[in-house]
């Protein structure tokens, strides 16, 4: 079924709105085929972010060309993917969005061309996406929202604190209690938005004991490797409440096994995770932190403090992981980097912190 050509370019159109040879087109391309079939199409290993992006993407290609007048559902989608009609799609996106992300459309672009004919020459639009790579700038205001790290720690676990204090607990302060805990966990531990949404208990929510650690599996991780993420012992106290009691509130007899609940009961989903996130940053500092921010931070935050350690960001953002058998070594570099980057953060907290009076402190 074709789209309403009056419909807003802005759109990215879902799979069954596209024309059937472009329908076609996308199923073969991330079809595993059959097991006795030669056939894998290029996204077929696509993981899910990506493939989402991709299929996202893809449909934001084919509105501009609707807006445009140049959708001919029987024309083959590579032969729509020139260089004029590329050209025309930057620009008009370059209207509407940043250039970050524009770059991010381009490469989409990119990848589903080598989907759909990985025999053609895709160097031009590889070119433009490099282009636009080098011409990207970063967000602007980003830099006025890097609130620094300790003032963040410090915030987070005193709110934390104060709602501890409470002898009457509602759902209200449950929430409040949840979002001040995702403030902390991604301050001390800025595992992507995708990781910390899908936090699982005793699956990725780990105890050795005094500690709480994350662990993920290669699937789920980005860069397809294993990445175990080690909580602070600060932090544990807090999660202890949260899973014994605040999260009871919000659950109202009912059982699951998601680490976060929301306030309907349910698992949440990265988008409300993002939202609550941003709205809480924007109350507590004056400025929205989106949690892929907190990441930058975290760099920053050793660049500042201690600028001959810049090298155990990597672990600490993921971006090093362990395999299977190099489990011990590897890991043992995360806690260190992790121990690191907790100990700068905390450091700092310290001295904004009056004293402790409680557990909790």
């Amino acid at each position: 079924m074709m789209p309403n050509l009056l419909e807003p370019v802005r759109r990215c159109l879902h799979v069954h709105e596209w024309p059937e040879l472009d329908q076609q087109a996308w199923h073969d391309a991330t079809s595993l085929g059959h097991v006795w079939d030669d056939h894998v199409g290029r996204g077929a290993l696509w993981r899910p972010p990506t493939l989402n992006k991709n299929r996202q993407a893809y449909g934001r290609w084919l509105s501009y060309l609707i807006h445009i007048g140049e959708l001919d559902p029987l024309e083959s989608p590579t032969a729509r993917i020139i260089q004029g009609r590329v050209k025309g799609y930057v620009l008009m996106l370059q209207t509407q969005i940043q250039s970050e992300t524009v770059w991010t459309y381009v490469v989409n672009l990119h990848q589903i061309a080598l989907a759909f004919a990985p025999n053609l020459d895709w160097g031009w639009l590889y070119r433009i996406s490099a282009k636009l790579h080098i011409k990207k700038r970063p967000s602007k205001n980003k830099l006025q929202r890097m609130v620094p790290a300790p003032e963040i720690a410090a915030w987070a676990y005193n709110r934390l604190e104060e709602l501890e204090g409470l002898q009457v607990r509602q759902d209200r302060d449950s929430l409040a209690y949840r979002n001040a805990l995702m403030v902390a966990i991604l301050i001390e531990c800025p595992v992507r938005l995708r990781n910390l949404a899908m936090i699982r208990i005793d699956r990725h929510l780990k105890t050795n004991g005094d500690n709480y650690y994350l662990d993920y599996a290669p699937h789920e991780i980005k860069t397809n490797r294993y990445l175990t993420a080690h909580l602070p012992s600060c932090l544990s106290p807090f999660i202890d409440s949260w899973l014994k009691t605040w999260r009871s509130i919000l659950l109202h007899g009912r059982s699951a096994d998601a680490f976060w609940i929301g306030s309907r009961g349910e698992p949440m989903k990265s988008r409300g995770i993002y939202g609550c996130i941003m709205d809480t940053t924007e109350q507590a500092f004056g400025v929205r932190i989106n949690p892929h921010l907190f990441r930058d931070i975290a760099v920053t935050t050793i660049a500042d403090l201690a600028p001959e350690h810049i090298g155990v960001t990597a672990s600490i953002l993921g971006h090093t992981n362990p395999k299977t058998t190099e489990d011990h070594y590897i890991h043992a570099n995360q806690l260190q980097a992790s121990r690191r980057h907790h100990d700068a953060v905390n450091d700092l907290r310290a001295q904004l912190s009056a004293q402790f009076h409680n557990p909790f402190k």
